[in-house]
């Protein structure tokens, strides 16, 4: 069969055109290339440094590396200045301070003081203290850098030579300072291409006989094409332990008025420097900030620490950090195609966490610094631009699919009013006309099918009902089903039994889900009712099968008009036809024999016939009426229509020597009725009840009063009614005695009795049991006082 009907509803979404297929996953290439390849070269070429800076300095707070003890600053601080007097001070002192140190027997000393001038007051105090450098042996000086000539040229200054010749090494304290003034790394090593020193803190630790780790960390080659080029090597990015303060301090006045016990000062790596406020060393760092400045000499004890503790931190290379950001932003983009938008938004959330603590353990536990804002940002944009990106395309279908909703005729126009504004608000308002529109078309589609007068399900595949008509829903009201959605089908139509096998019209759901076919075949359900079922596919614009209308088409009128057909019929070939034949037999009788008269006996016979063809015809016409739908009702009292049909069956009881006994209620017994047809059904009552009662008894009428109407009974004094007879009382032809030739009657009398009833509302029920008489009593609805 053709799969795809032609009807203007399935056209409409069947369209010659086929919808275009979705081009998500295009549309994902192109922008996770895009975007990953954005994220890529950010990341190599550092284009968002300072935001990586930044993020780092906040991840660096949380680690929170062990602090050496053999590491201590002897601190030129304030308390320092208010004894001594402003700086600077003579060389002599440092000397004595000096003196102090090596009488503790540090491991080493490193004197973070400029002195590349000599001493412009005391000239005698440069050799004081050459010769307290000389006297301690582990003393290492620092060499500056100075921009001398102005030309950006950087020359290195070593201190006055009676101190440089003393010193057991020299050492540089130089720092790195980032684009935002932040103080993060500094070189290990440093020299003019001819010679290198080393940093202030790596020479001191040299200088005291610290094995250093080699390789050094940091490897970053020198450029051998400029050879007299100030050069730099092995670059690290300070581990900071903390905030300023944290390394142990001991006041200069305190060593040099020898209030600071050996004990603190011996086998320890000592530094000595400037930390008061206003001497200018001092800079800010990521665990300082800008607020809080952190001394030049602490700086050098945290590189220092660094080094004593192996700890090792270096900025991850370029390669490195575009697959640190690559690889997040990848793991987004498939999230936001494969998962629902929820979760989508929830998985790039948590990939910005995974990829601050994956940026976070890297340089705790791998001393590897990575560059992590080219990644964050990826993850922050894959979302979106892929939420906005589909929701374009969901508007320009949603767009294209209204502009085809409009243009279409074969459709009931139910568009809202145009609507004007920006191009967004044209968006919303044509977006807002859509769903209107298939909100009004699902209307038209289920008053469309509420207006069905035959009981129709729609159901899936599976055979559960999505869908019913009102007729259905009154349906199976009657048989106790009040809820039709969600049931299935072969739970609904357990008792609806094909005609002809006696078997359940639906007896598997495996049919839907294979077939494709329209199917069905008359059948009938537990009430007795002939229905015509019938099953027919609903397919999709590909052809497949989604969901089966079943509809239950009532064909019992149909069928009980076929079977009035067949008594008709029967009625005119039969019991019409066999009196007329008897009459036409005995005047061909009387006709040949001409000359003999006419007997009594025959004259009673032709009477006998022809009154039979009348009763036959008059009950048939009055049944025919009984049924028919045309019923003239008034406001009767049962009682008169009672005495009414009394005094019509009179005659024939006068004839049987029957005596009617009747009681009446003390009120009217009003109800709705038609008059003509509902005094005749008593007139058959009583008529039967004469008729096949005892001659010289009574037939006993009562009217009486029920909760919710009246009932009226007739009780003949007769021989009864056998069970068997009973039960083929009320059908068409049926007689009441098997002797048809003693009492006139063609059984249509009772039929028309409970045609008459049951189109008042009402019953009939007959009580009867051999030489007891029988009762036959109807009920009927009285109106409301």
């Amino acid at each position: 069969m053709d799969s795809h009907p032609s009807d203007p509803v399935s056209s409409f979404f069947q369209d010659p055109v086929r919808r275009r297929r979705p081009t998500r996953w295009l549309e994902w290439c192109l922008l996770s290339a895009l975007l990953l390849s954005g994220v890529a070269a950010l990341s190599a070429l550092r284009s968002l440094e300072r935001i990586d800076l930044v993020i780092n300095d906040q991840l660096g707070r949380l680690n929170s590396p062990p602090v050496s003890s053999d590491v201590i600053i002897v601190a030129i601080d304030d308390k320092s200045l208010e004894a001594i007097g402003r700086w600077p001070w003579r060389r002599a002192i440092h000397a004595a301070a000096l003196n102090r140190i090596a009488a503790a027997q540090p491991r080493a000393v490193g004197l973070d003081l400029i002195l590349v001038e000599r001493d412009p007051v005391v000239a005698g105090d440069d050799r004081l203290l050459g010769e307290a450098i000389a006297r301690a042996g582990q003393v290492v000086l620092p060499l500056v850098l100075q921009d001398i000539q102005g030309d950006g040229r950087l020359l290195h200054t070593v201190p006055v030579p009676a101190l440089a010749a003393a010193a057991a090494g020299l050492g540089h304290i130089h720092l790195e300072i980032d684009s935002d003034g932040i103080v993060r790394s500094t070189f290990l090593r440093e020299g003019d291409g001819t010679q290198w020193w080393d940093h202030l803190a790596l020479a001191v630790l040299r200088t005291g006989g610290f094995d250093v780790p080699q390789p050094l960390p940091g490897q970053r080659p020198s450029d051998p094409t400029e050879p007299t080029a100030w050069q730099r090597d092995h670059w690290i990015q300070i581990p900071f332990a903390g905030p300023p303060g944290s390394f142990e301090r001991v006041s200069y006045v305190d060593v040099l008025k020898g209030q600071v016990s050996a004990e603190r000062l011996a086998g320890k790596f000592v530094l000595v420097g400037a930390t008061a406020a206003g001497m200018g060393d001092a800079y800010a760092t990521p665990r300082s900030g800008m607020a809080e400045l952190m001394p030049g000499v602490e700086i050098a004890a945290n590189v220092m620490n660094a080094l004593l503790l192996d700890q090792r931190l270096q900025r991850a290379s370029a390669w490195q950090n575009a697959v640190f950001c690559v690889l997040p932003v990848a793991l987004a983009l498939l999230a936001v195609v494969v998962l629902p938008p929820t979760a989508g938004l929830l998985a790039s959330a948590s990939l910005l966490a995974a990829t601050l603590g994956a940026a976070w353990l890297g340089a705790a536990l791998a001393g590897l610094q990575f560059a992590p804002a080219a990644g964050l940002l990826g993850v922050l944009l894959a979302y979106p631009l892929w939420v906005w990106r589909r929701l374009r395309t969901a508007i320009g279908y949603l767009l294209e699919e209204f502009q085809r909703m409009e243009a279409r005729r074969d459709l009931p126009t139910m568009l809202p009013a145009s609507r004007s504004g920006d191009l967004l608000d044209r968006h919303i308002h044509a977006l807002q006309d859509a769903s209107e529109q298939l909100r009004n078309l699902h209307r038209f589609v289920s008053e469309t099918l509420n207006s069905v007068p035959d009981a129709t399900l729609v159901t899936d595949t599976s055979g559960q009902v999505l869908m019913a008509n009102q007729s259905a829903r009154r349906y199976f009201a009657a048989r106790q089903v009040n809820r039709l959605r969600g049931r299935f089908l072969d739970d609904l139509l357990r008792y609806v039994q094909r005609t002809d096998t006696r078997q359940p019209i639906f007896d598997t759901r495996d049919r839907l889900r294979q077939d494709n076919l329209p199917w069905g075949a008359e059948a009938r359900d537990a009430d007795g009712r002939d229905l015509l079922v019938r099953f027919v596919p609903c397919f999709n614009t590909e052809g497949r099968t989604t969901s089966w209308i079943t509809s239950l088409v009532d064909i019992t009128p149909i069928r009980e008009a076929e079977r009035q057909r067949d008594v008709a019929l029967r009625f005119i070939s039969h019991d019409m036809r066999s009196p007329q034949s008897s009459i036409l037999a005995l005047l061909e009788v009387q006709r040949m024999n001409p000359q003999a008269t006419v007997s009594t006996d025959m004259l009673e016979r032709i009477e006998r016939h022809a009154h039979r063809t009348l009763d036959l015809a008059e009950e048939f016409v009055q049944l025919a009426r009984a049924e028919s739908s045309t019923y003239r009702m008034e406001t009767v009292d049962l009682v008169d229509l009672l005495d009414e049909a009394v005094d019509d069956v009179w005659p024939q009881a006068q004839a049987r020597h029957v005596v009617f006994q009747v009681q009446r209620p003390d009120t009217p017994a009003l109800c709705e009725a038609d008059r003509g047809l509902l005094t005749r059904a008593i007139a058959n009552l009583l008529v039967n009840a004469v008729k096949y009662g005892h001659q010289n008894a009574s037939v006993h009428c009562a009217v009486q009063r029920l909760d919710t109407g009246w009932r009226l009974s007739i009780a003949n004094e007769g021989a009864g009614l056998q069970p068997e007879q009973l039960q083929s009382l009320f059908q068409q032809f049926a007689r009441l005695d098997p002797d048809q030739s003693a009492t006139r009657g063609v059984g249509l009398g009772l039929v028309f009795v409970r045609t008459v009833v049951e189109r008042h509302g009402g019953r009939v029920d007959v009580t009867s049991s051999p030489g007891q008489g029988t009762t036959f009593h109807f009920t009927l609805p009285r109106i409301p006082a």
